[in-house]
């Protein structure tokens, strides 16, 4: 990885923070700073989806236990228009984890057709990690909320907050100083195979844009990636949903975000620390976390109000098949046994 940026604090103490390496190896070597925002990739489903669905629940706007046909008209008489947000958010559809949904379509209305027409890989109930639910969930939150995630993010979270480092890519150069990820989409365009061929694929280094296929078609803007933030911010943000005071997020909603309703289950936007490898065996059972693709992660510990938030540019400039997980359990090992 060219870059990382930290953030440890528990019992409300900040025990670790910083910034070291490359933000950008390519074009020009660019130093990384503890400002330098970075791509979230899937932190975005708990820092924005899972936390915008408990607000939005808690004020009535809409019931996490609804059908999520309810507001995606899209897929009415499809195998998920009895499914609710919840299960949605618990990634208990049984949709696959990823599909190029880009390949086929430009807008939401053609993703959400796709989704609709998805195969079941695991029966309803069941965890089964998938993109594309958080995809529709986002899309039901936009709906609900009358407002793009983006905007909804920006006014629900990051105002009360003070966030100044954090959101989405939506306009040119938001972010010209974030950590630079892949070169073009080659991993991507590997998965693909043959229907990507005639694909334009993007071939720049990635800056201040999102890395995600599927996210850039819906011009950065989508429930399972597009976040940008520092380790700070979103070290802010985890504060918020432990203990909530500036943001309307209700005892329910908080409990969704950090218990799983059984054992093998996901709660709504996090995983327990026993279903990772980057943190199995080295957090409490129980403890709520995420990591994503781009080589970042969060973890919570709740009885100690921990924070663990790891952000790195791993897939800068081009995406390694080592393995990584091992880096994150020893990060996990050091900033909880600072902690204690």
């Amino acid at each position: 990885m060219p870059a990382a940026s930290w953030w440890v604090e528990a019992r409300g103490r900040v025990i670790s923070r910083g910034a070291a390496g490359l933000a950008a190896r390519e074009p020009m070597p660019v130093a990384a700073s503890e400002e330098t925002p970075f791509d979230g990739a899937s932190l975005t489903k708990p820092l924005v989806t899972g936390l915008l669905l408990g607000i939005l629940d808690e004020e009535g706007v809409l019931e996490g236990s609804a059908g999520v046909d309810r507001w995606v008209e899209e897929l009415r008489g499809s195998p998920l228009a009895p499914v609710s947000l919840l299960e949605l958010a618990r990634h208990e559809a049984g949709l696959p984890a990823w599909l190029p949904l880009y390949l086929r379509s430009e807008d939401r209305e053609g993703y959400l057709q796709q989704i609709a027409g998805a195969t079941r890989v695991e029966q309803r109930g069941r965890c089964e990690y998938s993109d594309l639910g958080y995809i529709a969930l986002g899309v039901a939150l936009e709906r609900a909320g009358g407002a793009t995630l983006d905007q909804l993010f920006a006014t629900r979270i990051a105002r009360p907050l003070g966030l100044e480092r954090s959101g989405f890519a939506v306009a040119p150069r938001r972010f010209p100083q974030a950590a630079a990820t892949e070169r073009g989409n080659a991993y991507e365009r590997g998965l693909t195979g043959p229907p990507g061929g005639t694909y334009p694929w993007r071939e720049q280094i990635l800056q201040g844009e999102v890395h995600d296929g599927n996210a850039s078609g819906l011009g950065g803007v989508a429930g399972h990636a597009g976040l940008f933030t520092t380790a700070e911010e979103a070290a802010a943000i985890a504060r918020e949903i432990l203990a909530p005071g500036q943001l309307p997020l209700g005892e329910r909603g908080r409990s969704r975000l950090l218990v799983a309703p059984r054992a093998g289950a996901r709660t709504a936007g996090l995983a327990p620390a026993e279903q990772s490898q980057a943190s199995r065996g080295v957090l409490p059972r129980g403890s709520p976390g995420h990591t994503g693709f781009t080589g970042t992660s969060l973890w919570l510990d709740v009885a100690r109000d921990g924070i663990y938030v790891l952000l790195t540019n791993r897939v800068h400039p081009t995406v390694s098949s080592r393995n990584f997980q091992w880096l994150r359990r020893a990060f996990h090992r050091l900033a909880s046994a600072d902690s204690r």
